[in-house]
C-alpha cells in the first residue's frame, strides 16, 4: 500500500517577510559598499555567452532611508528587449531592504485578492523580495559585483 503524503510548501507570512527584507539589507551592505560613497555604478553579469549590464543609481537619499534604481539590461543588440528594473528601498535605521517597484509595476501589500484588476499574484510582494535576494546572490557568486565601474 503506498502512502499518499502531499507535499505543501510553507506559505510565508509577515515575519518571513521582515526576515526576508533584514538578509537582503545586510547582502545589500556587502555586495555594494560603495553605495554610501558614490550615487551611480555598473557592474557586468553573465548571461548565456554573454554579459548583461547592470546599472545602480541612487534616487534619493537621507539620512535613514536611500531609494536605489537598479536596471539589467543585455549587452547584445539583438537581445535589448531582455531588461529588469527595480527600484529598492534601504532603510538604514531599522536595517531592512525592499522591493517598492519591479519592471514598472509598484508593490504595497502583503496579499492580494485572486484575480485583481492588476494580475498580481497573491503573494506577489514576497515573490519579488525573493527574486532581489535570489538576484543578489547571483551576483556574489558570480564576484562580477566586486568590479565596479562609476558611471
Amino acid at each position: 500500500m503506498k502512502n499518499n503524503v502531499k507535499l505543501r510548501s510553507k506559505k510565508k507570512g509577515l515575519p518571513d517577510l521582515i526576515n526576508m527584507f533584514e538578509k537582503n539589507y545586510i547582502k545589500f551592505e556587502k555586495l555594494f559598499p560603495l553605495l554610501k560613497k558614490k550615487n551611480n555604478f555598473k557592474y557586468y553579469l553573465p548571461e548565456g555567452n554573454e554579459l548583461s549590464e547592470v546599472c545602480i543609481k541612487i534616487e534619493k537619499m537621507s539620512l535613514y532611508t536611500t531609494f536605489v534604481e537598479i536596471k539589467q539590461q543585455s549587452s547584445v543588440k539583438e537581445q535589448s528587449d531582455f531588461k529588469t528594473e527595480m527600484e529598492i528601498a534601504i532603510y538604514h535605521d531599522i536595517k531592512m531592504a525592499e522591493v517598492r517597484s519591479f519592471n514598472g509595476k509598484k508593490i504595497f501589500w502583503m496579499k492580494y485578492k485572486y484575480p485583481n484588476k492588476n494580475m498580481f499574484h497573491k503573494n506577489e510582494k514576497i515573490q519579488v523580495n525573493e527574486f532581489l535576494s535570489e538576484w543578489l546572490d547571483f551576483s556574489e557568486k558570480q564576484g562580477l559585483s566586486k568590479y565596479l565601474v562609476e558611471m
